[in-house]
């Protein structure tokens, strides 16, 4: 199903990475002015989207971020969503990782969501209207042995997603998570090359993996008007799970 965004605004941070990328097309596919940012932007990946701003954007940097939505504030005036997909990689036994491993995960992919949250909020509660999703993973829920770094990540953006929906319900805005399982992108190529021996093959009771548009069409569910009723969860895009055999 597809959904009209006419005219809207939205903020897409990670918009260059694989699921970032695959969100903002089908979001202005559908009509709305996208806030593309990143650390690093690439002007020629959304050439033919008119509606596409491309931002340079560091959310590492407290700064950079509140920059950003003042640029955006500036620009358009208005807001209507939120999707940060910021992440990085940090795959090994976990024996083998660094504290800057788990640092990095930490501040890119958990305070890099925050602070744009952090950012965005107040202009949602003050207009009563808003809808945030964050992606996080299904290893929130069930951690493979060489990503814990991430997998812990996610399982705190789901409980901060429980947690902002509950708290700001009340002011018209919607917080939830999508949760992917193994989708083909370069980061699950590099999951698999850390595949420890152990670990199962066949990852998804569908037929899989899946693909970043199943992660864009789940997103831009959660920021339609059609999830109007839908805050505090987390939405699994995961093929279903690892199959029983």
């Amino acid at each position: 199903m597809g959904w009209s965004f006419a005219d809207r605004v939205y903020w897409v941070t990670g918009a260059f990475g694989a699921l970032g990328a695959a969100t903002v097309t089908r979001l202005a596919d559908a009509g709305a002015h996208v806030i593309a940012s990143s650390r690093h932007v690439d002007d020629k990946r959304f050439a033919d989207f008119p509606r596409v701003v491309p931002l340079a954007v560091d959310v590492a940097d407290d700064d950079s971020v509140r920059a950003a939505f003042a640029h955006i504030e500036e620009r358009f005036d208005r807001l209507d969503g939120l999707v940060v997909s910021t992440n990085v990689a940090a795959f090994g036994d976990f024996l083998d990782l660094t504290d800057d491993d788990w640092q990095r995960v930490i501040d890119a992919k958990l305070l890099g969501s925050v602070r744009p949250i952090r950012a965005a909020l107040p202009r949602f509660i003050e207009q009563a209207r808003g809808a945030i999703v964050a992606i996080s993973g299904r290893g929130g829920i069930a951690p493979p042995p060489n990503h814990f770094p991430g997998s812990s990540v996610n399982a705190a953006l789901d409980l901060l997603v429980q947690g902002l929906g509950r708290r700001y319900g009340p002011h018209g805005v919607r917080v939830n998570a999508v949760a992917p399982g193994p989708i083909r992108s370069p980061r699950f190529d590099a999951m698999a090359t850390a595949q420890v021996e152990d670990e199962p093959t066949r990852l998804t009771a569908l037929d899989g993996p899946g693909t970043p548009e199943d992660v864009a069409a789940a997103v831009a569910y959660l920021l339609s008007d059609d999830a109007r009723f839908v805050t505090g969860t987390r939405l699994y895009v995961d093929g279903g799970g690892p199959p029983y055999a």
